[in-house]
């Protein structure tokens, strides 16, 4: 990625379902250099956080997405916004590791 490209998805926001009580919305600043996460389902409901994300562009329209919560939790996505699809791999401070896969909606 070069560093004065913008995120192309920048200034939107997007639903993300990983079933099992977990979904949340991801928006994406207009400058595209934070997103905000706000649990909308599960134990985390109501939760927001904010926080600088990393990106690059893969072949076939996927994205990887990376950042780190408030918690110093990780979060790398692989998302495809065109096809509605994510892959999650999360770390928990406490050591839980988990894949996740999903959808994508507006």
């Amino acid at each position: 990625m070069n560093h004065t490209d913008l995120f192309p998805y920048a200034g939107r926001s997007f639903v993300v379902n990983y079933g099992e009580n977990l979904v949340f919305r991801n928006t994406y600043t207009d400058d595209g250099t934070t997103v905000t996460a706000e649990f909308l389902e599960g134990p985390k409901a109501g939760t927001r956080m904010t926080m600088p994300f990393k990106w690059i562009v893969l072949e076939g329209g996927n994205y990887l997405l990376s950042w780190q919560e408030e918690d110093k939790s990780t979060v790398v996505h692989c998302d495809n916004f065109e096809e509605r699809t994510t892959r999650s791999f999360y770390t928990t401070m406490s050591g839980g590791f988990y894949v996740l896969s999903g959808t994508i909606s507006e």
